[in-house]
């Protein structure tokens, strides 16, 4: 920016740059492998000015060792933060082979000195490379085009607005090249209000042209540096942390004090210190982040479906041993899990589950019953990154029925739930939370045929096939807090047609004693991807995609038994799923009956 005039060194590194300017194919450097959910991220995919630059000066080898980046070296920009909090090394493309392609001093489509516009960055990428799956596009640009409009005294505002018009352009080039993820920001304005025209410009384009963009406002990030810098730690507002005119050639050498890249906002006149980078990059991948971590609630929800209804499977197969009307209760624990990953926040609920029912038996070949249940769960994100907690409440009706060897099963649930979510962000040394809540609708209907191919007096084995469709739905909602790291959730909707087969055995006799085990192999027939919308607080459009799909195959057990002391029965159950990818679910209950 500014400082860059100065940086741009002398006529003996352009011919060293000339040897790089023009890189070969990109490769990514990662630590994670490819992975099946669609919003891993394999790389990550640069294109700016110095904001984003991470070597292109060093490559020339006339700074000191370990300078090159503006800012206070040798901290990461921002976008290295970024990748890393994917678990990704980010290398610049010049005389490395990354995928950094940013050069400080670069404008959107102008020549400026030796740097290559961030326009012909973007072709050389493509000319070069294509997008994968697992690519994550970070585009920055504008503020050079500004010292521009400066040096020309301020007073041609088409610079600025050709400038914005030309970076929206490269988003709407990235997105028909098959960018399948887009990261782009504000430029941090300080007040100055041709800046703020340029962000209004560049944000209005956006929005014109219909752009899938994960949009940040950095202006209102770096805002929040200065009115809440004490919990970031820095204590210097206004100064520079390097003692030489450009960053591009500041070390731990030359801070003004040994901690500076910590407490001071600034490095140089314009670039951020190592403490600014850091927040930016966390913050950024934070909310690309947050669709898969807020994704969890509508697996919690389906778990919690799942586990009500289980609580009453013992009852809908076998009754509880009497003729007429038996009373049922219990109370439950529930346990699921998700694991997490490099590109995703896992997270994990435990609920206790409340069970009242009645079960009808009309004839030895034919029973009804009715459920009521409620679960308060208890979530937690991984890593500290939040919480989670649930409220819900179930209705069920279920009917069982036997012709001949062949028996049948059938029930139907529908439920509503509270949810109360705190989404933990942190940046640098301060760890900020986004507090939201919403509301979920959950309905099930399922059932199932068995035939017993041994039917003996006491007990009763056989195959069964079964169908379940569940459809859970999670309200959209928008966090408090507006600040930069807020975010607005669209609707979620987990829809999920199962098939099972196993094998089952039971037994039932009037004397009030009874059990059941199942043991069955799922197979998922919705495979169509989950969708989502995220909106961060400041940006012009939503970012709309998909979560991926889940495990199409997996094991399912549950067993329950009940038994008579006196006049008053006993039951207890236990079931889980297995071997769904990284999907865990246990649950257990016991209780009481009272036959009439």
């Amino acid at each position: 920016m500014k400082s860059i005039k100065k940086a741009l060194l002398s006529a003996s590194a352009a011919a060293g740059l000339a040897a790089i300017a023009m890189p070969a194919a990109a490769q990514s450097t990662s630590t994670t492998s490819a992975s099946e959910d669609s919003t891993a991220v394999d790389r990550v995919i640069v294109f700016g000015d110095s904001l984003s630059d991470g070597g292109f000066f060093a490559a020339t080898g006339a700074l000191p060792p370990g300078a090159g980046s503006f800012t206070t070296n040798p901290d990461p920009v921002a976008p290295e933060v970024f990748a890393s909090q994917f678990g990704l090394t980010l290398d610049p493309v010049y005389g490395k082979g990354g995928t950094n392609y940013a050069i400080g001093g670069a404008r959107v489509t102008q020549p400026n000195g030796i740097t290559i516009p961030i326009a012909n960055q973007v072709g050389n990428f493509l000319a070069t490379d294509s997008f994968r799956a697992g690519d994550v596009v970070y585009i920055q640009g504008g503020g050079n085009d500004y010292f521009a409009f400066l040096a020309g005294g301020g007073v041609n505002p088409a610079i600025l607005t050709s400038s914005a018009d030309a970076l929206a352009a490269q988003v709407a080039r990235l997105e028909a090249a098959g960018a399948p993820t887009i990261v782009t920001m504000a430029v941090q304005s300080g007040g100055a209000a041709p800046l703020q025209a340029y962000n209004a410009r560049f944000e209005s384009q956006l929005a014109a042209q219909g752009s899938n963009v994960l949009y940040f406002d950095t202006d209102m990030l770096f805002n929040e540096l200065v009115s809440q810098a004490a919990s970031f730690g820095i204590t210097n507002v206004t100064g520079v942390a390097c003692t030489v005119p450009s960053s591009v050639a500041c070390t731990r050498d030359t801070l003004v004090s040994p901690n500076a890249n910590n407490t001071y906002i600034l490095a140089d006149s314009v670039h951020p210190a190592g403490i600014s980078q850091r927040v930016q990059g966390q913050a950024i991948a934070s909310l690309l982040k947050a669709p898969e971590q807020i994704g969890i609630l509508a697996l919690s929800q389906q778990a919690t479906l799942r586990r009500q209804r289980a609580s009453f499977e013992n009852e809908q197969r076998n009754g509880l041993g009497q003729q007429g009307i038996a009373l049922f209760g219990g109370i439950g624990y529930g346990y699921f899990d998700r694991d997490g990953s490099a590109s995703r926040i896992g997270g994990s609920e435990r609920a206790i589950t409340g069970t009242l029912g009645a079960d009808i038996a009309l004839g030895d070949q034919l029973g009804l019953g009715i459920v009521g249940g409620y679960s308060d769960g208890d979530g937690r994100f991984d890593a500290g990154r939040g919480t989670f907690d649930s409220e819900s409440w179930s209705a069920s009706g279920y009917a069982r029925a036997a012709v001949g060897p062949a028996k049948l099963i059938a029930d139907v649930t529908y439920g509503e739930g509270d949810i109360d979510t705190v989404r933990n962000v942190t940046l640098g040394p301060a760890l900020r939370s986004q507090a939201g809540a919403t509301d979920s609708k959950m309905f099930a209907v399922s059932g199932a045929v068995r035939l017993d191919l041994i039917n003996g007096p006491l007990v009763q084995i056989g195959p069964e096939a079964g169908i379940a469709y569940e459809d859970t739905d999670i309200d959209g909602f928008t966090e408090g807090n507006m600040l930069s790291t807020q975010a607005t959730f669209g609707d979620q909707e987990l829809n999920s047609l199962t098939g099972r087969f196993g094998l089952v055995a039971s037994g039932s006799m009037l004397g009030g004693t009874g059990f059941f085990a199942r043991a069955s192999y799922v197979h998922e027939f919705d495979d169509d991807p989950r969708s989502f919308s995220i909106t961060p607080a400041g940006a012009p459009v939503s970012y709309s995609g998909n979560l991926g799909g889940l495990e199409r195959d997996y094991a399912s057990v549950a067993m329950g038994v009940n038994g008579r002391v006196g006049p008053v029965g006993l039951r207890a159950s236990a079931g889980g799923e297995f071997g769904r990818g990284d999907l865990d679910a246990l649950s257990a209950s016991a209780g009481l009956y009272l036959p009439f």
